[in-house]
């Protein structure tokens, strides 16, 4: 009798545990596949919009018109650009509904122009280069790579401008002169301003073209707020915040286009 009840214990231990095992591997599963996998589609499928949404205004460009001729685009820079801190998702993805043609991206964590200059050669060939690239060389001074100052930065721009050209000959090169930051220190204000300053009359003796977003992201953060569009001081947010700095793209192409 004492062994027929000593198994009837084992059985529903044997029971017990088999079930709590199964909630394991199924809570297991959901943590580390299911969650991930669901939120990566999310996360890759949500929509991006334009901030205040893609208006007649912002299709009067020359980018604009570049982006629906069926030319192929690669995308060049930094975090910003490589979606560091928005789940890889890239400060241009609310344009991609826009661009016709084939997309390629080059971009990393962390590089300055000298990291594009030395990686020339792995660069992918485009009718179109938009480049987005020297918040990290304002904000770093103090790394060896970064450019000192406000004509090595320029001429750093130059240089890749040329390695591009003469890697895809014919080929159109766009400068997003460097990006918002709202950290308050008026050494790195000034200083975002000059290498601003500098690359713009560089695109102007060079023909390349160039773009200016600083001004239109600055004006709509300090009407709406900084945290709705930042992820930090240096980063927007997605969506919200490369939405912003696309809007912020286009007025200005929009501008100079006229």
């Amino acid at each position: 009798m004492k062994s027929a009840d000593g198994k009837k214990r084992i059985s529903k231990t044997a029971i017990v545990l088999s079930v709590v095992l199964v909630m394991l591997i199924i809570c297991s599963l959901a943590v580390f596949v299911i969650y991930p996998a669901a939120h990566k589609y999310y996360v890759a499928n949500r929509e991006y919009p334009v901030y205040g949404g893609m208006t007649d205004e912002l299709k009067d460009s020359e980018l604009y018109e570049d982006m629906q001729s069926g030319k192929s685009f690669c995308f060049l820079g930094d975090s910003i650009t490589a979606g560091s801190v928005t789940e890889d998702i890239p400060w241009y993805q609310p344009l991609t509904p826009y661009i016709s043609g084939t997309i390629s991206n080059f971009s990393k964590s962390g590089w300055v122009v000298n990291n594009l200059i030395d990686e020339a050669d792995n660069i992918p060939d485009a009718d179109i280069y938009v480049i987005a690239i020297g918040l990290n060389d304002i904000l770093f001074p103090e790394d060896e790579i970064c450019a000192q100052t406000a004509l090595e930065f320029a001429t750093n721009c130059k240089e890749l401008g040329e390695l591009l050209t003469t890697r895809s000959p014919g080929s159109k090169i766009y400068f997003i002169l460097p990006w918002s930051f709202t950290v308050s220190d008026t050494g790195f204000i000034e200083r975002g301003d000059r290498f601003r300053s500098a690359l713009a009359q560089t695109c102007i003796a060079k023909g390349y073209r160039f773009i200016n977003p600083d001004p239109v992201i600055q004006s709509v953060i300090a009407d709406e707020g900084e945290s709705k569009f930042m992820y930090n001081d240096f980063h927007p947010n997605a969506p919200d915040g490369i939405g912003l700095y696309c809007y912020a793209v286009l007025k200005d192409a929009h501008k100079r286009s006229h």
